[in-house]
């Protein structure tokens, strides 16, 4: 049976896809300018360094089906997102300020990485396994399910942890 395109699925695909949450405090008349939806999209388009760093916060995992009956509320929503991109890029900073090409991270593949993203410095703590025993007194006691990798290690160290963060 010959595949028939479903337009309307299509189109809904699209309208979903095109959406974009716009927090902004610009108000509506800014240098002589209008500032409706649409200038403070094409204005914030034309900024290719917020574009990328920003593009976690549009992941659809964060913004996608996302209801706030307030104003208030989306604006605190906005500032919460921007305190979690500061704490994003401090890490990042952080971390790119001690590898280089003579002293890269080695990536969860093997993959070495002069400049890590984020995204691959959490993927490298990911599979931190802590367990937990409880004790008959009903105490807890906690300790690693096998040791940290260098990798894991050299991470914390340059945040000055190690392991007994998590223990």
């Amino acid at each position: 049976e010959p595949l028939i395109r479903d337009e309307e699925a299509i189109a809904a695909t699209r309208r979903k896809a095109s959406r974009f949450v716009l927090v902004s405090t610009v108000p509506e008349a800014f240098q002589g300018r209008t500032m409706d939806a649409a200038a403070i999209l094409q204005t914030y388009k034309g900024q290719i360094q917020v574009e990328c760093n920003f593009s976690i916060l549009k992941d659809p995992y964060f913004v996608d089906e996302m209801y706030l009956k307030k104003p208030h509320r989306v604006e605190v929503l906005g500032y919460l997102f921007l305190i979690a991109l500061l704490v994003y890029h401090a890490i990042q900073s952080k971390v790119r300020s001690q590898t280089s090409t003579r002293n890269p991270l080695i990536a969860t593949t093997k993959r070495k990485l002069e400049q890590p993203t984020t995204r691959e410095i959490f993927r490298l703590l990911e599979y931190i396994q802590v367990i937990v025993f409880r004790m008959p007194d009903g105490s807890r006691h906690r300790q690693m399910g096998q040791p940290l990798g260098s990798e894991e290690r050299r991470l914390l160290a340059m945040f000055g942890w190690d392991e007994s963060l998590y223990v």
